[in-house]
């Protein structure tokens, strides 16, 4: 039913003489509450006395009668939303039931009541209200009852305590699907409920009251654009968006579309695209809020999803029919069918902070967005190899030759090379690689090559991770040969790597190189700098050499393994090197004569460092 026609059944019984109840039922965060306490609550107290009263968080049934009977005992007293006249006639209640009017402010509200709910004086006082208009009571969260209540028997009450002594007009709010009492629930509401009222909320109804009526200037200008893809989705996924999750998302984008505005002030040149990155950031915003508040994305899944990041090619290769969809792909297959969504949708680790976290970097977004979306001159080959499926045989034999080409040149990213190799064997089994090039060969020769050009331009090293390259090559994977071929040229690349940047520190550290050491003990690299001491020349020609180096290497010491609390879980296993760096220090110390006092001491002072780190990793 449409909000117009639920707003009229509901008044229409309200106002009628229907001796049973009516039930609203409806999924979930459907937006049912809110219609309620938005709409119909609103309207219907300006004639009739009106309860609201959720059933959820009352562990027995006499706690919740209690509870019930003490609002609608209020309710009755007097007008509602007028407290002075409320307290007033609370006081003399209380006088009436305990003799005295000081003593209610030494009870609990209305605890005696519980004990006396069918008192002669509870009675008369709703038996009054048995007449024209008739009170209102609206029972929510029906669904969410405490397992220790039957639903029958709160039902059983409802209609003879409330319906039929006091001639309640009774609304029930619940979700049927999701109450385990079955049976004795669909077997009571035929006898306590006259109508089932189907609720549903109607697209009209969110672009007027979550999207027109905002504060937010996006929401009202794009109300239609937002409210397709809200129709798109439930088209697809069968069910409506949960109206909790749909106010989750505008409350994060609030929060968004804030931090956009400001660095679009500091940035005013960057004004003339701010509606399309608006656009992309909330449909991002849109699939990963959505699979958040479902319990499919978790902190702890949230790498399944780095393949979507920083990307516009969301095409998934799979060389066998029966291959399991990846976590991303499934993603990607429950929301890419909607086309206004797909025409923006970019996914940047700043939205997934937001959401985890509540904290959002426009500029991070923004950047991404360029990169993806800005107008460019020249669109890459690989881009165009994802809708290879729209072109001739001549056209995808031409875009072969160029992306080969592309591969095997001097610019070419190890990254692209990758996924070059990874369309061709695809193409190469589905019987549509055209060119006469031998591929394989030539590029893994152009992955060696652009892994030596890597280190000869100080980029960040490509590292191989199993997970990444499942989601991203799935068809090389596929190919356990050349997966280990290429494996070894990365890790073989990795620990290379790894020999450069333990150097590099060992020499940041002789040189009082803040800024270095920093960048290099920051990036997360496991470095063993005591075996690199003993192995290299630094050992006799900084360390143990009348140059004041001791005290550098003593300083840095301290600050990454005696002031880290846990240093022994990032270093665990140079123990032995460490012991033979003492013992090579102290045989130096005790043998030449010639070592100045001051690189004594501080040669001392190093070694006490050390055997201080030995103590700590036993502890």
């Amino acid at each position: 039913m449409k909000k117009n026609q639920l707003f009229n059944s509901l008044s229409n019984y309200v106002n009628g003489q229907d001796q049973f109840a009516v039930m609203v039922d409806g999924p979930w965060g459907s937006g049912k509450t809110f219609f309620f306490k938005h709409h119909f609550i609103p309207c219907i107290c300006k004639k009739h006395r009106t309860v609201y009263f959720s059933v959820y968080g009352y562990e027995s049934l006499n706690e919740l009668k209690t509870a019930l009977f003490n609002q609608l005992l209020v309710t009755s007293l007097g007008m509602q939303g007028d407290k002075e006249n409320t307290k007033s006639m609370i006081k003399d209640l209380a006088s009436l039931t305990k003799g005295t009017i000081g003593a209610f402010n030494k009870l609990k509200p209305f605890v005696s009541l519980a004990h006396t709910a069918e008192n002669i004086l509870i009675k008369n006082r709703l038996l009054s209200q048995n007449k024209t208009p008739a009170s209102v009571l609206i029972i929510d969260d029906l669904e969410r009852i405490s397992p220790q209540i039957h639903i029958s028997d709160l039902m059983g009450f409802l209609l003879t305590d409330l319906i039929e002594d006091y001639g309640y007009r009774v609304i029930l709010i619940g979700n049927s699907k999701e109450i385990q009492e079955d049976k004795k629930f669909l077997s009571m509401r035929e006898k306590v409920v006259s109508r089932v009222l189907l609720f549903t909320y109607d697209s009209e109804d969110i672009k007027e009251e979550f999207l027109q009526h905002s504060n937010i200037a996006f929401l009202q200008d794009n109300s239609d654009w937002l409210v397709e893809i809200i129709e798109d989705y439930s088209r697809h996924n069968e069910r409506q968006l949960n109206l909790r999750t749909l106010e989750f998302i505008l409350s994060t984008f609030k929060l968004i579309d804030k931090n956009l505005n400001q660095y679009f002030e500091k940035n005013p040149e960057q004004n003339s695209y701010s509606k399309e990155i608006k656009r992309s950031v909330f449909a991002n915003l849109f699939v990963i809020a959505t699979e958040y508040r479902t319990g499919i994305l978790t902190r702890e899944n949230l790498k399944d999803i780095d393949p979507l990041l920083n990307t516009r090619n969301f095409y998934f290769m799979h060389m066998k029919d029966d291959e399991e969809k990846s976590p991303a792909e499934q993603l990607t297959i429950r929301y890419h069918n909607n086309t206004n969504l797909t025409k923006v949708i970019m996914y940047d680790s700043s939205v997934t902070n937001v959401i985890f976290n509540g904290s959002f970097s426009a500029q991070h977004f923004v950047d991404c967005w360029k990169g993806l979306f800005k107008p460019q001159k020249t669109i890459s080959n690989l881009d165009k190899i994802s809708n290879f499926r729209e072109m001739t045989d001549d056209q995808l034999k031409d875009l072969e030759g160029q992306l080969f080409k592309d591969a095997c040149s001097q610019e070419a990213e190890i990254n692209d090379i990758l996924l070059t190799l990874n369309y061709f064997m695809f193409f190469d089994k589905n019987d549509i690689y055209f060119c006469d090039n031998n591929y394989l060969d030539n590029l893994i020769d152009a992955l060696k090559d652009a892994v030596t050009r890597s280190f000869d331009s100080n980029k960040s090293l490509y590292i191989y991770d199993p997970i990444i390259f499942n989601f991203q090559y799935s068809a090389l994977v596929n190919d356990a040969k050349t997966l280990s071929r290429i494996r070894d040229i990365l890790n073989s690349a990795k620990d290379k790597n790894h020999r450069l940047e333990t150097q590099n520190l060992v020499k940041a550290i002789f040189n009082n190189d803040t800024d270095k050491i920093r960048n290099i003990t920051q990036s997360g690299i496991k470095i063993n700098i005591f075996k690199e001491l003993l192995e290299s020349n630094y050992l006799n020609n900084d360390l143990l050499e009348p140059k004041f180096k001791a005290s550098l290497l003593d300083n840095y010491l301290n600050s990454e393994y005696l002031q880290i609390s846990n240093s022994h879980d990032f270093h665990h296993g140079e123990q032995l090197d460490i012991s033979k760096l003492i013992e090579k220090i102290e045989n130096y110390t005790q043998t030449d004569n010639s070592i100045g006092q001051i690189d004594r001491f501080n040669l001392n002072n190093l070694v006490k460092t050390l055997k201080d780190i030995l103590t700590k990793f036993k502890q």
